[in-house]
């Protein structure tokens, strides 16, 4: 319980959601209806805010047959279960298959969002592996809004800063998406950044640099509702490689904590590191210290 109240305060301090990726210490990766129960159960009990669900829930839904026969139920008692417990919902994929069959995965990924009233649809834009990256931006922003306009969806979809140098989602790239789309919003994932770029992420300068471009590019507003990705990463050439836990990162978690609170920001701070939530529970010392 002690735990709990220490996790609450921090958030309310910091004005931000805290939450975990893909599961709990207990239940890593959500796999079934089951599985995510018991993980809401487990961040309520520390405190935590938000869950972003993972793709391996999502995935014996085919079609709008198998998600409104066959889950739908079951969707509907994560989303109340949820609800109950003040816990954020998103809902995340990172591979997405290439035509013809995207534009029929997205909107399924879209449809259950809105069932599960999420708050956002978090995907990579790398649709288009295999053509120059400025024709696939280009084809991306057809696509998603293509998608919104068919859909009308209540859901936002989130463009997520991407790890490999050779793919399609540096900064600059979810800004560009993100401004020539609709019902969309950047997700500032800081591994993929900091891999991305070899380890530049080395001062609180460079984080309120990369703040202060979304700010200045997508507006004002981003602040009161942003949706970040925070972890430890191991990179090299090729940009970022596995997640680690944060105490073992070069990667300073303090930086971005004061740049919250620099920019008076809100909204939302998902942690994805191996040990889930209790690798957070663990920093509550340093993390109330930061806040203060």
């Amino acid at each position: 319980m002690l735990v709990r109240k220490k996790c609450l305060k921090i958030q309310e301090r910091l004005g931000m959601r805290i939450g975990a990726a893909y599961g709990s210490s207990s239940t890593p990766v959500i796999s079934s209806h089951g599985d995510a129960l018991k993980v809401l159960d487990d961040l309520y009990k520390v405190g935590f805010r938000a869950l972003l669900l993972p793709k391996e829930l999502f995935e014996n839904i085919n079609d709008m047959t198998d998600l409104y026969k066959e889950h739908y139920t079951n969707l509907l008692k994560i989303k109340t279960i949820a609800s109950k417990y003040n816990i954020e919902l998103s809902i995340h994929t990172n591979a997405l298959p290439e035509e013809p069959m995207l534009g029929d995965k997205i909107k399924i990924y879209c449809n259950i969002a809105n069932v599960m009233d999420a708050r956002t649809f978090v995907l990579h834009p790398t649709f288009y592996p295999t053509i120059p990256q400025e024709q696939a931006l280009r084809l991306v922003v057809y696509k998603i809004n293509e998608i919104v306009n068919e859909l009308r969806i209540r859901t936002k979809i989130g463009v997520e800063t991407t790890g490999r140098i050779d793919e399609l989602g540096s900064v600059e790239d979810v800004i560009d998406i993100v401004k020539r789309t609709t019902r969309t919003e950047p997700i500032l994932n800081w591994a993929h950044i900091h891999g991305r770029s070899s380890g530049m992420l080395t001062s609180e300068i460079d984080f309120r640099r990369i703040i202060d471009k979304v700010r200045s590019e997508v507006g004002q507003q981003w602040l009161r509702d942003a949706y970040f990705i925070f972890s430890g990463v191991s990179y090299g050439p090729s940009g970022a490689g596995k997640h680690k836990a944060i105490k073992n990162s070069n990667m300073n978690l303090e930086h971005l904590i004061k740049n919250i609170q620099t920019f008076n920001m809100r909204g939302t701070l998902i942690f994805e590191t191996p040990n889930r939530e209790m690798d957070i529970v663990g920093m509550l010392d340093e993390l109330a210290d930061m806040v203060r």
